[in-house]
Formats: structure tokens, C-alpha cells, sequence
């Protein structure tokens, strides 16, 4: 693992639980309770920023 991806995965996992946290809410866990909901973008900006990336790296780790 790299240094991205275990920081990703840390900061990741303090902020699902911190609810008080700004981008608590766009972590948002699928029925099944295994995966988080991916997020839909309009703009290239939020698509390429922290918290897509972030969703993406938590669920591909949790398989």
C-alpha cells in the first residue's frame, strides 16, 4: 500500500466517524451495510477531489 492510499484510508475513516464532520453525509453506506454509495459529480473539480477518490479506495479495500 501506498503513502496515498493508507492516508486516504485514514483520513477516510476518522471523518464516517465524526459526525460532526462537513463531509460526513456524502459517505453514505449502500442497504447491505458493506459499501458506500458512490457519489455523482457534475463537475470535473468535486470528481477528481478527495471524497470520490476516498469512497472508491474504502470500497475497493473492503472486498
Amino acid at each position: 500500500m501506498d503513502i496515498y492510499t493508507s492516508r486516504c484510508l485514514s483520513r477516510a475513516k476518522t471523518i464516517t466517524k465524526d459526525s460532526s464532520h462537513p463531509g460526513f453525509d456524502l459517505f453514505d453506506l449502500l442497504p447491505s451495510g458493506r459499501r458506500y454509495r458512490c457519489i455523482r459529480t457534475k463537475t470535473n473539480s468535486f470528481k477528481n477531489s478527495f471524497f470520490p477518490k476516498a469512497i472508491t479506495t474504502l470500497n475497493s479495500r473492503m472486498d
